[in-house]
């Protein structure tokens, strides 16, 4: 399971990359809302792999403590 959040931080990584080129150049050029439309993809693929890895570290650490050794605590 590490290898798959491992692929996914290198995309969300990669995007990040391309997502900060676009958004230097936009500052220099707020009437491109082509490139507003472009970064907001961008993020919102991000936002995904985000959720991936958050997921799969999830996943590890359920693998890691099963529920019988959870100890859970009152609210």
């Amino acid at each position: 399971m590490a290898a798959l959040a491992g692929v996914w931080k290198r995309k969300r990584d990669d995007l990040k990359v391309k997502r900060n080129a676009l958004f230097e150049t936009y500052t220099k050029d707020f009437q491109n809302f082509h490139l507003a439309r472009e970064i907001k993809a961008l993020d919102d693929e991000i936002a995904d792999c985000t959720q991936h890895v958050e997921a799969e570290r999830r996943a590890e650490q359920r693998a890691a403590f099963p529920a019988s050794k959870l100890v859970t605590t009152p609210k």
